[in-house]
């Protein structure tokens, strides 16, 4: 007889699935070392209205990830590094949103039910790579996730729907804007539009109660921020909300839309919530004029699913919580499926990552006693070949304890009715903790900028009137900034400059020709096994004018105190 999943086992396997891969490394490219930075100036200048990269205001997003992010690294600041503690808001957020998915399905579906929804969401490729780094976008799923929760108890009697209907609702606009009130809003009329079984007073009653709750969320940090600047309240509403919808900043932002992006992304990206949704609503399809549950879920989908196709800006992350409204739809399928489905579910993530788990452990073993990694073109397209990869006794043997309740696992998982999709989470988790423990080291060494800037450190020579620079993005300039302590003056915004050093971002290995002056090349690097992008440092050798002035943001500053250890 066939078994549900014990609740202790699904605890054990979120805790097992969040932890990996939030301390242990360096800010990483692309989306980590902006975000980090702007946390990191935050705690420097004490500035919590603006979000600030690098010492320029940076308005695309509100500043819910950056507060949580700076509150958690100042709190750990005595036994982890900075970006380890700001690193800690993905892991809080994310456990959040397992926690109210949890919920969530229990009240549509029954008790018991919840912790299937949770299986589902952890095996969900998609959510893999979002969760566990600094990413804005993590909180923006949590308050979707938390406003889910608010709509399974809409039809109750109660004030506590509407309350977390707004939580949910505050958070989600406070992480990205007006993305997740604009569909939660939608949501709220299709509903009872398209489905007699909302149009009741429990209903219209929850939606007041939220929009009371939420009213504070969505004015206090925008009046605050129009207070203080006008021009900068325009470029975050203006432009980085209505402006990347409706597609007229797109060119300037980035993260265009393709008419195929969605269509192309949606069959791994929801993988394996979008197939249990579908079957859930065919098995279930006679019940749907009357199943609150499959109607939210089914409206939820839609309405988010169509916001994005008809958006002009696009990026996976800006999709995730199409995935807890198909893990809330099909939430029975999960212990539901046919025997066969479940079989053959099961074996075939067996086959996908026994494999995964093999070749990590045969590489990592062959660099620990060789120091060589397989000359695999694989492994040289996107790592560098020279690290030499160090013997760490105890992610080892987590690594190792994970590999061996993994495949002790596979005696257990026939007698479960949820067999396929708890195989799938199993794999998804063991794979994340390979790689948060084993090879964790040697991608930070390709990711991170640490090493390239501490290379040029010993070259950067005393500076008189400014550091000016070129070409360095949003992710590069807040490393300089962390690493060196220097803020230096753009030449895309200050072309006219008076400044003696130079630090050149380009493409390629060839230095850049400089006319108009006697610039010098003293240095040049770049990340390791990074073949694309390359710093030049240069120097100039007459003086500059005597008017030139230091600027309060050009100046180099003392190193930070980690680096002056």
């Amino acid at each position: 007889m066939q078994r549900p999943v014990p609740l202790f086992f699904v605890l054990v396997l979120a805790i097992a699935y969040v932890l990996p891969g939030l301390i242990g490394h360096e800010p990483w490219k692309q989306d980590e070392n902006y975000i980090f930075g702007i946390v990191y100036h935050m705690l420097q200048s004490g500035d919590w209205i603006v979000p600030q990269n690098a010492g320029e205001p940076f308005m695309e997003k509100p500043p819910l990830y950056y507060w949580v992010a700076a509150g958690l690294a100042w709190l750990d600041r005595s036994w982890l590094p900075l970006p380890d503690g700001a690193r800690l808001a993905s892991g809080l957020f994310t456990s959040l949103t397992l926690f109210f998915t949890g919920l969530a399905a229990r009240y549509f579906w029954g008790a018991g039910v919840g912790r299937y929804a949770v299986i589902a969401l952890i095996a969900s490729f998609g959510l893999l790579y979002e969760s566990h780094f600094m990413i804005a976008d993590v909180p923006m799923l949590t308050g979707f996730t938390i406003a889910c929760y608010g709509y399974a108890r809409s039809l109750e009697r109660s004030v506590w729907p509407g309350f977390w209907l707004g939580t949910g609702t505050g958070v989600g606009f406070l992480a990205k804007g007006l993305l997740i009130p604009g569909v939660l809003g939608v949501i709220a009329v299709l509903l009872p539009v398209v489905f007699s079984t909302w149009r009741r007073r429990e209903y219209v009653n929850a939606l007041l109660i939220a929009g009371m709750v939420c009213l504070p969320w969505l004015l206090i940090w925008p009046v605050a921020l129009y207070l203080r600047s006008p021009h900068l309240f325009y470029d975050w509403f203006w432009l980085n909300n209505v402006g990347r919808f409706l597609g007229f900043s797109v060119p300037q932002l980035g993260a265009d839309n393709s008419a195929g992006f969605w269509p192309r992304t949606l069959p791994w990206f929801t993988f394996p919530v979008l197939p249990l949704a579908l079957i859930n609503l065919w098995q279930r399809r006679r019940q749907l004029p009357h199943n609150f549950a499959l109607q939210f879920g089914l409206v939820a989908f839609l309405s988010y699913f169509l916001l994005m196709q008809f958006s002009a800006s696009a990026r996976t992350a800006y999709g995730l919580p199409m995935l807890t409204a198909l893990a809330l739809l099909g939430t029975p399928a999960v212990s539901a499926l046919s025997e066969r489905i479940n079989r053959y579910g099961d074996y075939g993530s067996r086959w996908l990552f026994a494999p995964l788990v093999i070749v990590s452990w045969y590489v990592w073993c062959r660099m620990v006693l060789t120091g060589s990694p397989p000359a695999w073109p694989i492994l040289k397209r996107y790592l560098p070949v020279n690290f030499h990869m160090p013997l760490q006794p105890l992610p080892a043997l987590l690594a190792l304890a994970a590999t061996l309740i993994y495949f002790l696992g596979w005696i257990w998982l026939p007698q479960l009715k949820s067999r396929a999709v708890t195989s799938l989470a199993l794999g998804v988790t063991l794979f994340w903790i390979m790689f948060g423990t084993l090879w964790l080291p040697w991608v930070d060494y390709a990711k991170s900028y640490r090493s390239v800037f501490i290379a040029m450190r010993p070259y950067i020579p005393p500076v008189r009137y400014c550091i000016a620079s070129e070409g360095l993005g949003e992710s590069t300039r807040p490393m300089l900034e962390y690493y060196l302590g220097i803020l230096t003056r753009r030449r895309e915004l200050y072309p006219h400059a008076a400044c003696d050093v130079l630090i050149i971002d380009g493409r390629g290995k060839n230095a850049p020709y400089l006319t108009g002056a006697s610039w010098e090349l003293i240095w040049s690097g770049s990340r390791p096994g990074d073949d694309d992008e390359t710093l030049w440092l240069y120097v100039k050798h007459h003086n500059a004018p005597e008017h030139a002035s230091k600027s309060r943001i050009d100046a180099v500053r003392l190193l930070p105190p980690f680096l002056s250890t």
